[in-house]
């Protein structure tokens, strides 16, 4: 396996919770209870990531612009996820956040999957990839992710 197989599966889980927290007929628990594991994913899955992924890339010209543009999504995304953390999913402002979340966080995955992917491809090596893979999910694993494959 390669880092691009581990993040396309934590990717996956991010789609799965994003549909339940943002489906309208979700009950306001449910949704909580979507939005508190996609958090928890978001935490695991960008620390992981950023050390175990975008550093690498980080080191090499090529990757500086995806590297600094995925940072920059981290970011907003957590900023959202810092923001629903106290709103009532049962008020119309959870729903709006939940759905600047949801599209914030599959641009990203789409562009992940699409274009740097394709990129880092060219840039890390195949025993690169694998060693990468297995850092990634340590530290995804050590960020308490319930997902963890």
């Amino acid at each position: 396996m390669t880092i691009f197989d581990d993040l396309r599966a934590s990717h996956a889980v991010q789609r799965t919770l994003i549909r339940r927290m943002t489906h309208a007929r979700v009950s306001p628990d449910n949704r909580r209870d979507a939005f508190l594991a996609l958090a928890n994913e978001l935490d695991a899955h960008a620390t992981a990531e950023e050390r175990h992924f975008y550093v690498p890339l980080l080191m090499d010209d090529a990757g500086l612009a995806v590297t600094r543009q995925a940072l920059a999504d981290h970011h907003r995304a957590m900023t959202l996820v810092d923001e629903l953390r106290g709103v009532d999913p049962t008020t119309d402002r959870f729903g709006e956040l939940a759905k600047q979340l949801s599209s914030e966080v599959r641009d990203h995955l789409d562009e992940e999957e699409h274009g740097t992917f394709q990129l880092a491809g060219k840039l890390l090596s195949k025993s690169r990839q694998r060693q990468l893979a297995i850092e990634y999910r340590a530290e995804y694993a050590r960020r308490g992710a319930p997902y963890a494959g």
